[in-house]
């Protein structure tokens, strides 16, 4: 037994080293050509700044804790803790996030913001947190939520995505 596998051992070996190739040159990341059309890849957190956002929400100072595709925040002030999120998706449509949130059972109500198609979304049972949704080369999302209560999180949603379509105007 202890002779197979070593020759087992062996041809696995000798078939890796088979298949290897040695790379040259100096390695980038994907994509890396200095004037990328993503060049701002990773900005979109900055679309409303933090003390915009701390003062949109009530808040005495936000801290934004992760940033990617999706951005949040956290903060407090005289109200409690608040979480904020944001997200921009450039290949979806409105129609597909609406779907999506009557989906898991979310209240859905069409608005519209800055101009632009939207809606507004509720989980059921939770009056202290609402996002709205809106159409802007793919969606947007604002989400807040008032983890102690406190002042409309549909408002302050709204206002956070009117900030960021007058941005990008």
């Amino acid at each position: 037994m202890r002779g197979a596998r070593a020759s087992l051992v062996a041809v696995a070996v000798a078939l890796i080293a088979g298949c290897s190739t040695a790379v040259t040159g100096t390695p980038t990341a994907e994509g890396f050509g200095g004037g990328s059309e993503f060049d701002k890849l990773l900005q979109e957190c900055t679309a409303v700044p933090d003390d915009t956002i701390a003062e949109t929400v009530q808040a005495d100072v936000v801290d934004q804790y992760f940033f990617g595709a999706v951005c949040m925040w956290d903060g407090g002030g005289p109200g409690g803790i608040v979480d904020v999120t944001f997200a921009w998706f450039e290949n979806n449509s409105l129609g597909r996030e609406r779907t999506l949130a009557e989906r898991v059972g979310y209240a859905v109500e069409p608005v519209s913001v800055a101009g632009a198609s939207a809606f507004l979304s509720r989980r059921p049972g939770d009056p202290a947190s609402c996002g709205i949704t809106a159409a802007y080369s793919g969606t947007i999302t604002w989400w807040v939520q008032y983890r102690g209560g406190g002042a409309d999180p549909c408002a302050a949603a709204t206002r956070l995505a009117e900030l960021t379509l007058q941005r990008s105007q």
